[in-house]
This record gives structure tokens, C-alpha cells and sequence, in this order.
């Protein structure tokens, strides 16, 4: 396994975890902030996912990927931000701090990997 599926491994079960224990905390202030902060995290973290396995069909041949091989993955991240916009302007009941909080889980969950993968660190 190289470093590179190691550290995509420990961000994805971070965020995870960050989105889990995120989404029990929102329903804890009121529904409307646990919907928004989960329909905001579900976005972001499966695109993440998108991307990861984007990745995988481009990386390790290192040649010309066929595009229609990548376009249900790409029509899929299309899709959920079609949504999310969707329920970003025309539901009156979204909260925008649960949703903002809800987009940033994967920055969450990234930014510990800049101390794991420093010399000494």
C-alpha cells in the first residue's frame, strides 16, 4: 500500500467520524441544523469519495484514460451539487451555519495530515 492510499484512508475515516459526530451535535441545536449540516457534509464528503476514486482510474496507468469511463463519476459530483444548490436557494428552512460548517468537514479532516506527514512531527 504506497503512502498516498494511507493518508486518503485516514482522511476518509476522519471525515467520517467528523461528519458523525458533527451531524449528532447539529440535531442536538433544532432538525433545521441537523438537515442542513448533514445534506452540506453528504456532498462534500461524497465527492471526496468521487474524487478518490476519479483518482484511481487516472493514477496508477499513467496513460490516456478513456473520458466516457470517467463521465458517471463525473455526472454523479454534477448531480449532487445540482442538489445542493437546490436546497441551498429554495429551501427557506436551511440553516447556513450548520450547512457552512457542514462543507468545511473535509478541511476538518485534512488539515492533522499537514502534523502527521511532517518530519518530527
Amino acid at each position: 500500500m504506497s503512502d498516498a492510499d494511507l493518508v486518503i484512508g485516514r482522511v476518509r475515516r476522519r471525515a467520517l467520524l467528523l461528519g458523525a459526530l458533527a451531524i449528532a451535535g447539529a440535531f442536538a441545536f433544532g432538525w433545521r441544523s441537523g438537515v442542513s449540516l448533514t445534506i452540506a457534509a453528504a456532498v462534500v464528503i461524497f465527492s471526496f469519495l468521487v474524487l478518490e476514486k476519479l483518482t484511481e482510474r487516472l493514477v496508477p496507468r499513467q496513460t490516456r484514460t478513456e473520458f466516457r469511463n470517467l463521465v458517471p463519476l463525473l455526472l454523479v459530483t454534477a448531480v449532487s451539487l445540482v442538489g445542493f444548490g437546490i436546497v441551498l436557494f429554495r429551501w427557506r428552512e436551511f440553516d447556513p451555519v450548520a450547512g457552512a460548517v457542514g462543507l468545511s468537514l473535509m478541511v476538518l479532516a485534512i488539515v492533522p495530515e499537514l502534523w502527521i506527514g511532517r518530519p518530527g512531527g
